[in-house]
């Protein structure tokens, strides 16, 4: 095996580990409820519910665990879910109340902001030094080693990519447009080398 294919096969199961940590599951429980001091109290209004769609390349990602096609009954009750179901290409449905949902979407910033920081720390990326991020992911900015980074060859061919799949998780796990960018910049001068916009396409 060359050094170039081993580097594309540990990249490859840095992303199936990013994967697996991006996966958080919540729910949310509201009810409203009224009355005066001598009326009758007003009946409760059903809970506001929040339908999340988990890709199917989540599944691909893992090796076990929950599978397209497996029964779900345990699944939605072991995790307080209101409901759950597969669809067609594979991804699952579930819904679930908004406070949870709330509860979700931050624990899923925590997540993927450890995944940013576990990305600076991993010596597969030597050069990568920091990062930043505006609200919601919506541009992410990777520090980089300019040297560093323009002689990285496939890795650093690799980073934007990265780095886009795991904020990508995240945006759409809850809710957000599909619209971001990522941006490889110099950490000493600021200045922009490169980027992606995703959907993919160059960053002009």
């Amino acid at each position: 095996m060359t050094s170039t294919e081993m580097t594309a096969e540990t990249m490859g199961i840095k992303m199936k580990n990013t994967f697996l940590l991006l996966l958080v599951i919540v729910i949310f429980a509201l009810s409203a409820c009224g009355g005066g001091q001598a009326a009758a109290p007003a009946p409760e209004e059903p809970p506001l519910v929040v339908d999340l769609t988990v890709p199917a390349a989540y599944f691909e990602s893992k090796d076990d665990g929950l599978q397209p096609g497996d029964d779900l009954a345990d699944y939605i009750v072991e995790n307080d879910f209101l409901d759950a179901h597969w669809n067609s290409d594979g991804s699952l449905t579930i819904t679930m109340t908004l406070l949870r949902f709330e509860s979700f979407k931050e624990n899923m910033i925590k997540n993927t902001e450890q995944a940013l920081v576990d990305l600076v720390d991993d010596d597969t990326f030597p050069f990568v030094l920091g990062f930043e991020a505006t609200t919601e992911f919506k541009i992410v900015t990777i520090l980089v080693d300019r040297a560093g980074f323009e002689s990285g060859g496939a890795k650093s061919a690799f980073l934007p990519v990265l780095v886009g799949v795991t904020v990508g998780m995240y945006r759409g796990f809850v809710g957000e447009d599909e619209y971001y960018s990522v941006i490889i910049a110099d950490a000493v001068t600021g200045e922009k080398i490169e980027g992606m916009n995703f959907p993919i396409e160059e960053v002009k």
